[in-house]
């Protein structure tokens, strides 16, 4: 009877590949050798299945999304402040403002596939005023950063801040809001 090798610390690491069995000598061992392998295949790795799925693929997309929106936010928050010298309020409306239209369009188009017409109701509406309490909240602890400890660093670790405050919340509304919308856009397309 054949029974598994204690892989112990290393089996998170080997989950992937395929797993040893050692037995007695029997029908199955190589001449010569006092123990006999068999090989067989280990299920993949758990967390693979749930990124494959619809909400672990929507977080990860809605992540990556938010990572290269907070990087677009980041230049143009630095550009205007440091290099411009704009106050930071100013420097982060601006950077909001710019960074908000990849933002709506990434999240639309690829974190919840919705394809079509935009709706004003559905979709433009709620994104934007999400966009705009993170503004205001981030604007507001940007500006008082500048004012306390100057241009740079602060300012971004604040603005960074106020967004997250919001974000969380973001994901949430905007996951049911685009699903309907997707729910709508389906139903208009079915016959």
């Amino acid at each position: 009877m054949d029974a598994p090798l204690p892989l112990g610390l290393l089996e998170p690491l080997t989950e992937s590949l395929p797993s040893l069995h050692c037995g007695a000598r029997g029908d199955d061992s190589v001449a010569g050798s006092p123990v006999a392998f068999t090989v067989v295949q280990r299920p993949s790795l758990s967390f693979l299945s749930e990124a494959s799925s619809k909400r672990g693929g929507l977080a990860a997309r809605y992540g990556l999304v938010s990572v290269i929106n907070v990087v677009n936010h980041q230049i143009l928050l630095n550009l205007a402040n440091s290099g411009w010298g704009w106050s930071g309020g100013r420097s982060n409306v601006f950077a909001a403002i710019v960074a908000a239209v990849p933002g709506y369009l990434l999240s639309r188009h690829w974190v919840w596939e919705v394809r079509g017409p935009h709706s004003l109701s559905e979709e433009i509406l709620p994104f934007w005023s999400l966009a705009v309490v993170g503004l205001v909240l981030s604007t507001i602890l940007a500006e008082g950063a500048d004012r306390i400890f100057g241009s740079g660093i602060p300012v971004a670790l604040a603005s960074l801040v106020g967004y997250f405050v919001v974000w969380v919340a973001k994901f949430l509304l905007l996951d049911r809001l685009f699903n309907r919308s997707a729910d709508r856009l389906e139903q208009v397309a079915t016959p």
